[in-house]
């Protein structure tokens, strides 16, 4: 951009000497006769430099420069004076003003070209600098704006020269206008007030900062001097003291004035999400070693399922072996009981022991038939029958725990496609955690029948299995009388490995294959706690909607006589009527089986 130089001198010699050292040298010349006739140029075409003359008969130069710099308009325009007055008086008075340079008369017009080429160069390059700063600051303020971190930069004074929106966020909009000394909490101004002071250079401080009706905000300061000292301020006259005889802020008693006062910068950031990531990483430390506390566990469970696992082969194989030696006793018996003349008694305890024999070969049978394994083998089997034949298994363990058995078996329930001998490891370890969880002297409820489920009383396996509020299913509860079954344990119950025994009494997998065993009938099941009283209730659903329904006495089928709750035909055991209470460590065996 071409700068513009205004000539200004009421002899007309002069501006001619002056327009043609300068003319040719890429200016735009603009001149004026007079001091009044310069104020009007300057105020309408800014021009960029003026060479003023001092002595003019209308304004002198020294008043023109005044206006000039008066008026805010003006006040950027460099003033060069030409004047013949070379005493150092009028030339120190000249650069007072606001003059860039004082020519004395007469002058040579390359020096006069000389002076006027380096001050054009320092209006350029300050133009330049004033532009880079005013970029500079739209990026400081575009960085401060967009900190997380709120910044407050303070005067000598503790007066806020700027804050960010997120100081304004934290801080307050309306204490930022307030004095230092009126922040709260006290040890926020406090802590201010000493680097302002000069009793610290630079602080950091943790505080809360309590706002009216809001919880406390935990907060991190860290206050920083700015120790640089402030450029000289252009001359102006020392403002006047208030009535009170106080100088006014500005005046030469402002601390602000003071070598090295430069006021400070607060930084302020929210504490409280570092908070949350150091409880969360707390968190997470703690499930860590919860974790490792628990693989530790579990490899132990491991290893006692290793052991489990060869103590079943070998009961298998001892069951292997006493099945000969017993087969042999019964035949020996047998032999007696035909070539022997028995009296009453001895026919008495002939009896029994061979009631013995038989119940021990029904047991070593159960053992074999329980050690094999093999795939999932369907066939159409009756649900009561597997419960019959699994209470017969554990009917010692019933015995010696003294619990009592009540069985509520619905008759004529349709026969499901069921693994016999899966289906009897699921309700051997069902009737097995029961009987552990009550130890002694304890109630356990059997009970079957065709239910008409209603969407309330699902439980989330039974969704998970497919099953609706509607559906027709085929349901068995086992119910116990025992401590129940602690709540943060319910969404774990089906977890490999995790188990409420003592450590060497269980290996956790009971409940997660029996889950798995179910699932392979198309089958769910839920554990919860009774709704009244103490004990666990268990909830196994199978689908029943493609199974025949029940016959009535004519020979009819009834739909009220398959649903749970209402009156069923009863060969045996049913629903309808009242419970069986088994006397301790006996069970009923309903003949519809």
């Amino acid at each position: 951009m071409t700068p513009s130089i205004l000539l200004v001198d009421d002899i007309p010699s002069n501006l001619r000497i002056l327009y043609e050292s300068l003319n040719g040298r890429d200016y735009r010349l603009l001149i004026a006769n007079g001091g009044a006739q310069a104020l009007e140029i300057a105020r309408r075409s800014h021009p960029d430099l003026m060479l003023l003359d001092v002595m003019m008969p209308d304004l002198d130069g020294f008043d023109v420069c005044r206006q000039l710099k008066a008026d805010p308009a003006t006040a950027t325009i460099g003033v060069i004076f030409l004047s013949a007055r070379d005493a150092a008086a009028d030339k120190v008075r000249g650069l007072a003003l606001g003059g860039v340079d004082y020519v004395t008369k007469p002058f040579h017009p390359e020096e006069i070209a000389a002076r006027v080429a380096i001050h054009c160069t320092i209006l350029r390059m300050d133009r330049e600098l004033a532009s880079r700063n005013r970029q500079l600051e739209l990026v400081r303020d575009r960085i401060l704006s967009s900190m997380t971190e709120g910044v407050v930069g303070l005067d000598a004074g503790g007066q806020v020269e700027f804050a960010n929106p997120a100081a304004t966020a934290l801080l307050g909009a309306a204490m930022l206008d307030l004095p230092l000394a009126a922040w709260q909490p006290p040890d926020l101004s406090e802590t201010v007030g000493r680097v302002l002071g000069g009793q610290d250079q630079f602080t950091v401080a943790e505080l809360d900062l309590a706002a009216t009706g809001t919880a406390p905000l935990p907060v991190e300061l860290r206050v920083a001097a700015i120790n640089a000292r402030p450029l000289p301020a252009p001359a102006s006259p020392r403002p006047p003291a208030d009535p009170a005889g106080q100088p006014h802020p500005g005046g030469g008693d402002d601390p602000a004035d003071a070598p090295g006062a430069g006021g400070a910068v607060l930084v302020v950031r929210d504490l409280r999400e570092r908070q949350r990531v150091a409880a969360a990483l707390a968190e997470t430390n703690n499930a860590l070693r919860q974790s490792h506390r628990e693989l530790k566990v579990a490899q132990m469970q491991l290893i006692q399922a290793a052991k489990l696992e060869t103590v079943g082969q070998l009961a298998a194989g001892v069951a292997h072996e006493v099945k000969n030696p017993l087969a042999v006793i019964q035949l020996g018996m047998d032999f007696l009981e035909q070539t022997l003349t028995l009296d009453q008694t001895s026919a008495t305890v002939f009896a029994d022991m061979q009631q013995a024999l038989l119940r021990a070969d029904t047991v070593v049978r159960g053992l074999l038939d329980f050690s094999r394994e093999r795939g999932l083998d369907l066939t159409p089997d009756s649900l009561n029958r597997l419960i019959n034949v699994s209470l017969q298994l554990v009917r010692h363990e019933l015995v010696q725990r003294n619990i009592k058995v009540i069985t509520e078996l619905a008759s004529a329930l349709p026969e499901q496609p069921f693994d016999a001998d899966k289906m009897q490891q699921v309700l051997l370890n069902l009737f097995m955690n029961a009987m552990h969880a009550m130890e002694r002297d304890g109630t356990l409820r059997i009970a079957t029948g065709l239910h008409r489920l209603r969407d309330e009383e699902l439980g989330p396996q039974a969704r998970a299995a497919g099953f609706l509020g509607g559906d027709l299913a085929l349901r068995l509860l086992i119910e116990d009388s025992g401590p129940g079954i602690a709540a943060d344990h319910l969404d774990r119950l089906f977890d490999p490995y995790f188990s409420t025994k003592p450590m060497g009494e269980g290996t956790g997998l009971g409940l997660s294959v029996t889950r798995n065993i179910v699932n392979l009938h198309r089958g769910s099941i839920d554990i919860g706690n009774r709704d009244s009283g103490r004990g666990a209730r268990v909830v196994l659903l199978f689908h029943a909607d493609a199974a025949p329904l029940p016959p009535t006495r004519d020979g009819a089928t009834s739909i009220a006589a398959a649903v749970a709750g209402e009156p069923a035909p009863a060969t045996a055991q049913s629903v309808s009527s009242p419970p069986t209470e088994v006397p301790r460590g006996e069970e009923t065996h309903p003949a519809g089986g």
